[in-house]
């Protein structure tokens, strides 16, 4: 019990290495794991694996030791195993140990990484449970950061239809199960090839070639993964904190590739479905929320624009979303960011949350870009926007945009210092 309480405090953590007490739980790990199996085989492996990842202290540690080799042989045997916990806790091992050295370039060698990609797939489909399913998405991601590894993904052969099992695990599962799925397709958007297909699956899945699986073709209108986004990227407040957050960051993703493809078609009926569900991200609850509640309503606002933002990119979906997008909404938002966040009693007057006025400040800036996009296309829309870049609050948003170490942020800024600057009453 005390192994498998330190593998769920672990998982995911960065874990400081320093100490006697790490090397004799390193030390005792790597004994377990080559003994004879038992109950605590497994969760052994699976502290070891969180150990690992991404922890470059105690790779060099164990790197280091002269039964480095044995314990290789050791993980690759238990490749082999039965349980899929165990397959995916050692192939996690490995990949932290190896991916970059000559074992690694063995054991991922293109020769062979088509048996792991379907190896992996397998668990992520099929896995025991939500625990194995997150361990097996976290070795898909880390592989996908080799560019070699990323390379053989694109010439997979089952991807597409990898790809479509993966797409029905959005349906019917709970969120957390469901944010998992969703961080491994936004590992996929990280290479261009991968974005393509993704996004072919999720607008024009009956299109799409399949190899060795007809699920794409047959599936029906209601569990197209497209709906399954949507409704996932409208969870309630009190839910899932990540949820709500991917499926936003996912869908502008989607976006920014039918804009790079120049493929607009299959986006105009997703749009419409899409499009209420944004605008409703867009609304603040009439009844009071609680500080957390308001956080996170405003981090999917920040997300809700960037998908907006990408939609008028292109003139086709532009038209679509000038049909229901009023001044008024966006004037009413800037408004509650003023007021709500601190911004309009200025400096020093009232003492506010520093992440939320940062979060205000990227909502203000980011509608105002929308309002710019919009200027000709909406009624009201043009006289609005020249109104508020006058406006004496604007100071503090733009200043918080413009010292951002985050390069969209100041870009962000600058197009609406730009606009701003010529007016005649701009403060």
């Amino acid at each position: 019990q005390s192994i498998q309480l330190l593998q769920k405090l672990t998982y995911n953590v960065p874990v400081f290495c320093a100490g006697a007490n790490i090397d004799e739980l390193i030390s005792f790990l790597m004994h377990h794991v080559q003994s004879t199996e038992d109950e605590l085989t497994i969760p052994c492996l699976g502290l070891l694996a969180n150990l690992c990842r991404h922890n470059l202290s105690i790779q060099t540690q164990i790197k280091s030791l002269n039964s480095v080799k044995s314990f290789y042989r050791t993980l690759i045997s238990f490749l082999a195993h039965s349980s899929l916990t165990m397959v995916v806790f050692a192939l996690s091992v490995l990949s932290s140990l190896t991916l970059n050295e000559e074992v690694g370039e063995k054991l991922f060698h293109a020769r062979n990484i088509h048996q792991t990609f379907q190896l992996i797939f397998n668990i992520v489909v099929n896995g025991d449970g939500t625990l194995t399913r997150k361990y097996s998405v976290d070795l898909l991601m880390d592989l996908l950061k080799n560019p070699k590894v990323a390379d053989y993904l694109t010439r997979y052969e089952h991807f597409t239809s990898c790809l479509g099992q993966v797409l029905d695990l959005l349906h019917g599962r709970n969120p957390d199960s469901s944010s998992k799925i969703l961080e491994l397709l936004l590992a996929f958007c990280s290479v261009i090839e991968l974005r393509h297909t993704l996004r072919q699956a999720i607008l024009e899945p009956s299109g799409l070639p399949v190899s060795g699986n007809t699920r794409f073709v047959t599936r029906s209108k209601t569990f197209e993964p497209s709906v399954a986004l949507v409704h996932l990227s409208n969870q309630p407040l009190e839910g899932s904190e990540d949820c709500s957050v991917l499926a936003l960051q996912l869908l502008k993703e989607i976006f920014e590739d039918v804009i790079n493809t120049g493929n607009s078609a299959s986006a105009e009926h997703f749009v419409d479905l899409l499009l209420p569900v944004l605008l409703d991200h867009l609304r603040m609850p009439e009844q009071i929320m609680d500080e957390l509640l308001v956080k996170k309503k405003h981090e999917r606002m920040v997300k809700a624009i960037n998908v907006l933002t990408n939609i008028l990119l292109y003139d086709i979906l532009k038209m679509h979303a000038s049909k229901v997008l009023t001044a008024s909404q966006c004037i009413s938002l800037i408004e509650h960011q003023f007021t709500y966040s601190g911004i309009d009693t200025g400096y020093g007057t009232k003492a506010v949350d520093s992440k939320m006025c940062k979060l205000a400040a990227d909502i203000i800036l980011k509608t105002l870009d929308l309002m710019s996009r919009l200027k000709q296309d909406v009624p009201g829309m043009e006289v609005s926007f020249y109104k508020i870049l006058q406006d004496q609050r604007l100071i503090m948003p733009l200043t918080f945009a413009l010292t951002s170490d985050h390069r969209e942020q100041v870009k962000v800024g600058l197009g609406i210092l730009f606009e701003a600057a010529p007016l005649p009453d701009f403060p």
